[in-house]
């Protein structure tokens, strides 16, 4: 019996007094319940709903629970004066030197390659310097210019060219260098305010940490005034990001009591659940309010591992992940990215999209092999200026030379070379890079000295390995 039938003739059966009324009825309700099929929709909508926060409330508590058993722990735990955790004592290195502790392994004292390129590295046949050798041999006239400006002297005249530049932006793959010259600049102007407005325009444009204020060569200087090093412990996450880097989160709450710098190594991490991700979560935000100084290697491909397991409109059992890419995306300053998947999570969750907060502590990313310096002995520490004549120092590097085949040449304390002891430098290192079986090597060369070398012709004679920004 259709429904528009029904309704019309309710008052007639009504009326009639028919032995098939409890036959009726039924009809009737068949047809009622087949006319209103999405009332049956709502209330199995209304009972996943149910279900999945259920769920997520379980998933909380289970966090929750994993939390307050490491608590507990830590509580538990005696600590003997003057004894650090976890952290043996490092080899001592030039630069900073981080201590690997990873899940499950006992720490050990890092050991630190060899940065000294093989024979074929230097002659081309590797992928990697013939990438990055063409980079910085590309001959642009306005930074030469600049760079040139900056060797004479005329350093304002320098910073507007660059400053020129860079609004331009008409140079091609060359702007970032240009980017690069104006913060080695700043830097070695002594200009903090300049750089630190640099670092935020930086940050903008190319959605990624800008150069630091402390850079390698102040490290070096550091480094050979106290013959100290600074110690930042390391910890490497594991393949899995879940419940089971409780232990590592007890490490990490441990030593952040011990050391304002943390390094956080997420290179290895394959795959996230929930439950890692809620944990991760908890620890950021607590470091973020401590102020810690915190290196993240890998950090934006742990942001790539979330975004896999997340799909917008799909409620899952907790909102950690979708947090968790929001708070790491803050730490990287990645602020479009962050308005991007705010919105996706608006959309999921039904509330109001949150608001980027730059992090007030000071957050740096880094790549997984962080490349360390040989030992001073087996280097040449180049001056922090070079002008006048080059006679005296001419003969140091051949002396060097005798004992060494391959001239390891340390500019991180080099901040200019006169236009006139560049051309001086040339011609007396030409005699010594004619020997058979030696080679020479700028290492850490700022990128202003770095464009005046290949402005002047040294890259034929000697390889240039600009510091790393």
């Amino acid at each position: 019996m259709g429904i528009f039938s029904l309704f019309g003739k309710k008052n007639n059966d009504l009326e009639k007094k028919s032995p098939d009324k409890t036959s009726s009825k039924k009809t009737r309700s068949k047809s009622l319940n087949n006319a209103t099929p999405n009332a049956q929709d709502d209330e199995a909508l209304s009972q996943s709903v149910m279900a999945q926060r259920h769920i997520a409330r379980a998933t909380e508590r289970k966090i929750d629970a994993i939390e307050f058993e490491m608590s507990r722990d830590m509580g538990r735990q005696r600590t003997i004066p003057n004894q650090t955790p976890f952290v043996d004592t490092p080899t001592l290195s030039p630069v900073k030197s981080p201590i690997s502790l990873q899940l499950d392994e006992e720490p050990a004292t890092i050991e630190f390659e060899s940065t000294l390129p093989a024979t074929d590295f230097l002659l081309g046949q590797s992928p990697d310097i013939a990438a990055s050798t063409l980079t910085q041999s590309e001959s642009v006239p306005v930074l030469e210019e600049a760079a040139i400006l900056f060797a004479s002297g005329q350093k304002e005249v320098a910073e507007m060219m660059l400053q020129s530049a860079i609004e331009q932006d008409n140079l091609g793959n060359a702007i970032q260098t240009a980017w690069y010259m104006l913060f080695d600049l700043y830097q070695i102007s002594n200009n903090q305010a300049a750089y630190e407005q640099l670092s935020l325009d930086y940050a903008s444009k190319f959605e990624t940490s800008p150069p630091i204020w402390d850079s390698a060569a102040s490290k070096a200087r550091e480094l050979l005034n106290t013959q100290t090093v600074e110690v930042t412990p390391n910890l490497t996450f594991p393949a899995n990001l879940d419940a089971e880097i409780i232990k590592l989160l007890e490490r990490l709450q441990s030593l952040s009591k011990q050391s304002q710098s943390l390094k956080l190594d997420f290179m290895r991490v394959k795959q996230v659940d929930p439950v890692g991700c809620g944990l991760l979560l908890r620890s950021l935000k607590n470091l973020k309010k401590t102020k810690h100084e915190l290196i993240l290697v890998g950090a934006q491909d742990l942001t790539e591992k979330i975004r896999a397991i997340l799909e917008v409109g799909r409620r899952d059992e907790t909102e950690a992940p979708w947090l968790l890419l929001l708070e790491i995306l803050q730490l990287l300053h990645f602020e479009k990215a962050f308005e991007e998947a705010s919105i996706d999570y608006c959309i999921t969750f039904e509330v109001s999209p949150p608001s980027f907060e730059a992090p007030q502590n000071r957050v740096i990313t880094a790549t997984s092999d962080i490349q360390l310096v040989e030992e001073v002995s087996n280097r040449f520490m180049m001056p922090a200026i070079i002008e006048g004549r080059t006679d005296t120092l001419i003969n140091q590097i051949a002396d060097h030379a005798k004992t060494h085949n391959a001239v390891l040449l340390d500019c991180s304390l080099l901040e200019r070379v006169e236009f006139g002891a560049s051309a001086q430098l040339l011609s007396g290192l030409v005699p010594i890079a004619a020997k058979k079986g030696i080679t020479i090597q700028f290492h850490e060369v700022n990128y202003l000295v770095t464009c005046l070398f290949n402005a002047m012709g040294l890259k034929n004679v000697a390889a240039i390995f600009p510091r790393k920004h």
